[in-house]
């Protein structure tokens, strides 16, 4: 298909065909959201965890400011802390003297750095938004060393880009008059594709919700992807109760990710799971940062929520849930051939941890409201 990069224009006309795809890698999400921004004819709005001060990051911001000085409607939002490499960028102020609108989410002061319970909520969000027409949601950053970690994006067009469209007015205005954002109206339970967000400020676990009734539900099958795995006790009574009335569950974590602790956290879940027969498997090839989790052919979600407590309860975080049956095929289709990359963990591997990373594991679970 030639480099998106290169090609802008051509591409984002050739990706505009379908009404949903899925990129398996940061790198080839990050030529398709270049290709549509560069492309972009009135908008271009980013909510973003990380947004790396390195090569790709650059990239993207000299496009963002070549793009406000056209004219378009460009707005960005990062978390400050996952994108603190951005703090004092001349592109940062080159964008904003264009025209644009930057805004750094939740800023950890001198004030309040040793006080780590109000460093949150933070903005965990990977959601683009272009045109008010093209969507990305997903797990991807913009991070030059994330390029080929195991991660998925999705593009779709369609009505969901107006549940998007709303998030992003709520917190322009929340921003400019400097109000925690409102939530937008709730997407109709009909619609086959819906945009939710937490809203940890004002209590609404969105998607926290749906999940668990998605669980409580199933009666085939319960497939989770997660780069993070470490969730409350009400999450892993529902994985242990679908798996014992003889749902398939199956989870897939990274072998290692880019935190070490809470590797050892996930492993600490691990033996009272398999008692209870959910299956567990180690990613192989490369970081898996996937957040996808799909249940019996019917429902399915994907973003930027892992498994564990920051997602569920302390950050901001997007997914849609899907009950399209064609998107969740291929979402399905991509989690069975990441298992045959990976490496089931058994109850005799388990024994042979060593004692230090058990106690590691432990100590991570203390601490996994922080990291």
């Amino acid at each position: 298909m030639g480099n998106p990069v290169d090609n802008p224009v051509e591409q984002s006309a050739l990706a505009s065909m379908q009404d949903w795809r899925f990129y398996l890698s940061p790198a080839a999400a990050w030529e398709a959201m270049y290709a549509d921004c560069a492309a972009a004819k009135r908008s271009i709005e980013l909510e973003q965890y990380i947004l790396e001060n390195d090569e790709i990051g650059q990239k993207f911001m000299k496009l963002f400011i070549e793009k406000a000085a056209q004219g378009l409607r460009v707005f960005i939002i990062c978390d400050k802390f996952g994108s603190f490499s951005f703090r004092n960028s001349p592109l940062v102020q080159e964008l904003r003297r264009r025209g644009g609108l930057f805004h750094f989410y939740h800023p950890v002061t001198i004030w309040n750095l040793l006080m780590p319970w109000s460093w949150f909520p933070r903005t965990h969000v990977k959601t683009l938004l272009i045109d008010s027409s093209i969507t990305y949601v997903g797990g991807v950053c913009i991070a030059e060393r994330m390029a080929d970690w195991r991660d998925t994006q999705i593009r779709v067009t369609g009505p969901v880009a107006e549940q998007v469209r709303a998030t992003f007015d709520s917190m322009e205005k929340a921003i400019r008059r400097r109000r925690p954002a409102k939530i937008p109206p709730f997407p109709r339970q009909g619609e086959d594709i819906r945009y939710l967000q937490n809203h940890p400020r004002q209590e609404r676990h969105l998607l926290y919700n749906e999940l668990m009734m998605a669980l409580r539900g199933a009666k085939d099958y319960i497939s989770i992807s997660t780069g993070f795995f470490a969730p409350n006790r009400r999450f892993l009574r529902s994985l242990k109760a679908a798996s014992r009335r003889g749902v398939q569950v199956t989870l897939l974590v990274p072998q290692f990710s880019d935190v070490l602790l809470a590797d050892w956290t996930c492993l600490s879940y691990a033996a009272p799971l398999l008692r209870a027969g959910v299956r567990i498997f180690h990613y192989q090839p490369t970081v898996l940062h996937n957040k996808i989790v799909i249940v019996d052919d019917a429902w399915a979600t994907i973003g930027s929520t892992n498994m564990d407590i920051l997602s569920f309860f302390r950050n901001r975080e997007s997914n849609l849930v899907i009950t399209r049956r064609d998107i969740i095929a291929a979402l399905k289709k991509d989690f069975v051939t990441d298992l045959q990359s990976s490496k089931e963990l058994t109850q005799a591997a388990l024994a042979e941890l060593p004692l230090w990373k058990r106690l590691g594991g432990y100590m991570g679970r203390a601490l996994k409201s922080f990291w």
